[in-house]
């Protein structure tokens, strides 16, 4: 498959050079505690000059000050009943209200899920007449994913028309990390989800509309959730998965191994079955078929997971299925 100084500006023009962020995240974080959505778009949109810097701007600002909502995503919520009119432009009207007050409610309480990260991020967007879009979709996150096919949309995310193409945002997987030991949210910003390349934010993100993968080949949702789980280190590894590498691995009981396949040799990639604790490094041979092939003794009859790793990070997660032959 083909498949990231503190200088404060006071309504002042700022140019910042191509994918040079970090002049404008130190403005935004100086930013007051605004109470109105326009004064915040205000300030952005006479602080920077092209639509990437207010972009930019919209995405740190939002990252930074609006925490996920962990006490509503742990909690039992009802069904949401959505009416729908035989009007198309009554439903458009109505889901713009809709996004609009969830936006506002977003910017007061500074909470939000998935879909009121995006809902804040569109308002802002067209304030500034941005062309955005949200979109519904898919992510795959857990092991358990792996081969385990569901329709049911589960999150959210944005695209942002930037000089006539269109760059991918997701401001909910941008904003932080839960503290498992204190229960609360960290707000950090996280690089990785801005202008992310489709072809890479594919292997976790499917659009419910394949026409917001934009991607000159598009996948199917079985492919999909065959993909094992890409963590972002891989992306930096230089680690290449054959493109016929699912994310379920078949154990051969006569044999007791496993095979992965790859497109490239790296000598710094490491694996670890679950519950194990040691690293073991992955040695590849070049096959006949021009892949490079990795075999591994698997030892252990409950290991459901293997795992990969590049500078002690690991890169990839794959599900055992130890009943096959």
């Amino acid at each position: 498959m083909k498949l990231l100084i503190t200088i404060l500006f006071t309504f002042s023009v700022i140019t910042i050079q191509s994918q040079n962020y970090e002049l404008i995240d130190e403005n935004v974080k100086n930013y007051p505690n605004y109470s109105k959505i326009d004064e915040l778009v205000l300030r952005v949109n006479n602080s920077f000059e092209t639509d990437t810097e207010k972009v930019r701007a919209f995405y740190t600002w939002i990252a930074l000050n609006v925490a996920y909502d962990l006490n509503k995503y742990y909690a039992i919520r009802p069904p949401v009943l959505k009416l729908v009119f035989n009007s198309k432009d009554a439903n458009i009207s109505i889901d713009n209200y809709r996004r609009k007050k969830k936006a506002e409610h977003v910017f007061k309480d500074r909470k939000a899920l998935c879909l009121g990260y995006s809902a804040l991020f569109t308002e802002l967007c067209l304030r500034s007449n941005i062309e955005v879009k949200t979109i519904n979709g898919i992510v795959k996150t857990s092991v358990n994913d792996i081969d385990n096919l569901q329709y049911s949309k589960n999150h959210s995310w944005n695209a942002v028309k930037i000089n006539n193409q269109w760059k991918l945002i997701d401001i909910t997987f941008s904003s932080g990390y839960e503290n498992t030991t204190t229960g609360k949210w960290v707000n950090v910003l996280n690089d990785f989800y801005f202008f992310t390349n489709p072809e890479i934010l594919l292997s976790s993100h499917l659009p419910a509309k394949a026409q917001f993968q934009f991607v000159s080949h598009p996948i199917d949702i079985e492919a999909f959730f065959k993909l094992p789980i890409f963590y972002n280190n891989y992306f930096e590894s230089g680690l290449q998965l054959s493109n016929n590498q699912n994310g379920l691995l078949s154990v051969s009981k006569s044999k007791k191994k496993i095979r992965l396949k790859f497109k490239n040799e790296k000598t710094n990639i490491y694996y670890k079955f679950e519950n194990e604790i040691e690293l073991k490094k992955l040695n590849l041979r070049k096959s006949d078929i021009d892949d490079f092939v990795a075999t591994l003794r698997y030892r252990s009859k409950s290991a459901k997971v293997l795992s990969l790793y590049y500078n002690n990070q690991k890169i990839l997660d794959f599900k055992i299925n130890n009943d096959l032959e």
